[in-house]
């Protein structure tokens, strides 16, 4: 017994030191979950550890697997979990928590309060209890996590090396919908992503269906704006990427997508990170399409066939697109075969064919709903100029290239 207090009162001179802050508290629990030993003094947080299921999870896991885990509850609640065994037998789990990701605000403890039931007697203990869990980023967390694994087993481990608790499905009847929901907005993304490899200026229609589909990466934090914040930065950071992949120098697309990243930071509510991000994608768009589709054509060439590129879902007749260039019917029809090659008819051909191997390859929009969106009289006059240009038909493309 002696030894095992010894060893606790490591463990918190360890948290101790760490987090320089007397609020932080260490906790060991046997190899059947009996909490044997703590520096806390609020025994609701032992409770809140077990009743959201995270005590029970840990003991499950740390039979299974040695590395560290991360635990979670709703709030944003963390704890860290470090396992020591003797020989091929769970001894005990190592916990420092409870923390926050951020401050809590009182909004958050109300809306607690009220999906707990909280009896009313309690509510002020219970308020007092959470404002005293302290914030830490989850980073910085997880570097806590690795250290204690170093110091209960000697082995030197990464962040990488983390688990995390896989958090319940709460309707498990739904999973199957779940699933195929994740499936839709990966094949949004990447939609969206290939549209900028290929400086594809007939954008908007994909990034509405995304934005339809899902509402980001699941980021627990307790703050919606920097959630928002932080789902915008990983997508500048993939369409960074996707823009070098499609020609763009990579110091022209860091220094692109850093100077919106830096916008984000400085966003204060959702709109302003809406505004941002679409603005990120739009340059990025724009500044692959410059890059790969002919800088040797005159200006009003290039507009007409950006103009092309973005209304593919449209009726676009000569007429029309004269009028957006400033030219005559005939004088446009000239300069465009003069500089292009083709004819403006053939063009438009050509670049909804492109469009169609993207839809083909990138979503489950039916070859009906493929030839009626861009603007083929029928499915089969779609398939046969599809395969006058590419050589297949659309369901064989779809066959060897659907992701």
């Amino acid at each position: 017994m002696e030894e095992q207090t010894n060893s606790m009162e490591a463990l918190g001179s360890f948290v101790d030191a760490l987090l320089c802050s007397p609020t932080v508290y260490a906790w060991r629990y046997s190899a059947d979950g009996a909490l044997t030993a703590t520096n806390c003094p609020i025994h609701v947080y032992h409770r809140i550890f077990e009743h959201t299921g995270c005590l029970s999870y840990m003991i499950q896991e740390g039979k299974a697997e040695r590395t560290p885990l991360i635990l979670g509850a709703e709030m944003g609640i963390l704890w860290a979990a470090v396992y020591e065994w003797e020989e091929d037998e769970l001894c005990w789990c190592y916990v420092i928590g409870p923390v926050f990701h951020n401050e809590v605000s009182n909004e958050l403890l109300a809306e607690a309060v009220r999906r707990y039931h909280i009896d009313p007697n309690w509510r002020p203990a219970f308020v007092r209890a959470m404002k005293a869990i302290p914030a830490v980023s989850s980073i910085l967390f997880f570097q806590y996590a690795v250290m204690l694994h170093c110091i209960v087993t000697g082995e030197k481990l990464s962040r990488s090396d983390l688990r995390f608790q896989n958090r319940p499905d709460p309707d498990r009847g739904k999973k199957k919908t779940a699933n195929r929901n994740r499936h839709h907005t990966y094949q949004a993304e990447q939609a969206l992503l290939q549209l900028v490899r290929d400086g594809d200026m007939n954008y908007r229609s994909a990034m509405e269906k995304a934005g339809q589909l899902s509402s980001g990466v699941g980021i627990s934090t307790n703050d919606p704006v920097n959630r928002a914040i932080l789902t915008s930065s990983n997508f500048t950071a993939l369409c960074t990427r996707a823009a070098i992949e499609g020609g763009l120098t990579p110091d022209t697309a860091y220094t692109v997508g850093d100077s919106y990243i830096q916008s984000l930071t400085e966003c204060k509510t959702i709109a302003d990170v809406r505004t941002v991000n679409h603005a990120m994608y739009e340059d990025f768009i724009q500044r692959v399409h410059r890059q790969r589709y002919n800088p040797q054509y005159s200006q009003q060439i290039q507009s007409c066939a950006a103009y092309i590129e973005a209304h593919l879902d449209e009726e676009l007749t000569l007429e029309k697109l004269a009028h957006e260039v400033g030219y005559s019917e005939y004088h446009l029809s000239r300069k465009f075969k003069e500089e292009t090659g083709d004819n403006i008819r053939d063009y438009i051909k050509f670049a909804r064919i492109e469009h169609a191997k993207l839809l083909l390859a990138a979503s489950d929009l039916s070859i009906k709903e493929i030839a009626e969106q861009l603007r083929f009289c029928a499915p089969s006059h779609f398939a046969r100029v599809f395969r006058e240009v590419t050589g297949q038909l659309p369901q064989q493309y779809r066959k060897e290239n659907y992701k």
